[in-house]
């Protein structure tokens, strides 16, 4: 079994040094006793889910031999969550910002996206599986 392990520093500072070798700091805001020194840890599940679905995304583009035509790609995510503790995310909409150069090639760039929420995006099934609205578009500039 694969183990991760996290320290206290002070305060609400928490730091490690990830599984994969990276220096990761997690800190609360002044108001609640942080230092606002790193990372929520909401905050990271957020980017994680970016991350996760823009590697897939660069990958499969990769694959389909179009990604020479990306100019730019970006994720933005608008989140909703619980008024009530636990604070959790009750609604996650996840966009997907293309520039090609040219005509997108949009059925490639569809087709990468539905198999990254799909199937290879393992941060997007677990949240798909507590979150009651998650939903995803497609934008081209």
């Amino acid at each position: 079994m694969a183990k991760a392990e996290l320290n206290w520093y002070e305060g609400m500072l928490f730091f490690t040094k990830t599984t994969s070798g990276h220096d990761l700091i997690l800190d609360a805001s002044e108001n609640v006793g942080g230092k606002d020194a790193g990372l929520r840890p909401k905050e990271l599940m957020l980017y994680s889910l970016m991350g996760c679905t823009g590697m897939d995304i660069v990958s499969l583009l990769r694959k389909m031999k179009v990604i020479d035509k990306l100019v730019s790609f970006k994720l933005e995510t608008e989140f909703e969550t619980a008024s009530e503790h636990p604070k959790v995310f009750t609604k996650i909409h996840l966009k997907y910002i293309f520039k090609f150069n040219g005509e997108p090639p949009k059925e490639k760039v569809e087709k990468a996206v539905h198999l990254s929420q799909e199937k290879y995006c393992a941060v997007s099934a677990m949240l798909k599986q507590v979150i009651p609205e998650f939903t995803y578009e497609i934008v081209y500039q």
